[in-house]
């Protein structure tokens, strides 16, 4: 059993590092060298996305993006399960079920750009929501679920028991 589980990782792998990456990575409106996603990462709207220079995003990282563009800078890590999601749905339509809006439907404010500086470490799990911007040199602790900009530079942020709040700087 052990034998037969390494030979089909092993294919996954070079099938994800020698077809699967690099075809993401010519789709992206931007990348840069040495760019790599984990596996198992979902993408859509790659034609949004502009990535640094030495980006490494953990196995499992969403991407998602419609309008709003994913700017990431150089030298940029992140553990597994990043989540980074530049829109949300209307609430404000009360004679239709959420579902049935389409991306034609959506106001502004919908769906924003989010923005991660350069030299910025993501711990597993954290997801960032539309509108973010995150200052060079920080750090985001595992988990955290990110809804407003995070900085200044250097600052270590994390969730505490009622919302992210600056740890360190």
């Amino acid at each position: 059993m052990g034998v037969m589980y390494k030979l089909f990782d092993g294919v996954s792998r070079a099938y994800n590092k020698l077809l699967l990456l690099p075809a993401l990575r010519r789709s992206f409106a931007a990348c840069g060298e040495n760019v790599t996603l984990g596996r198992r990462s979902e993408v859509a709207g790659a034609g949004n996305i502009y990535m640094g220079h030495d980006v490494y995003l953990g196995p499992g990282a969403t991407l998602l993006t419609t309008r709003a563009k994913i700017i990431v800078g150089d030298y940029v890590m992140s553990g597994p399960n990043l989540t980074v999601i530049t829109g949300d749905h209307r609430t404000d339509v009360l004679d239709k079920p959420m579902m049935s809006l389409t991306d034609e439907d959506k106001l502004p404010e919908n769906d924003q750009d989010v923005v991660i500086g350069s030299d910025v470490w993501m711990g597993s799990g954290v997801t960032l929501l539309k509108g973010v911007h995150v200052a060079d040199h920080c750090v985001i602790a595992a988990g955290a679920v990110v809804t407003k900009d995070v900085g200044p530079e250097y600052s270590i942020w994390g969730r505490g028991s009622r919302s992210l709040s600056r740890l360190a700087a």
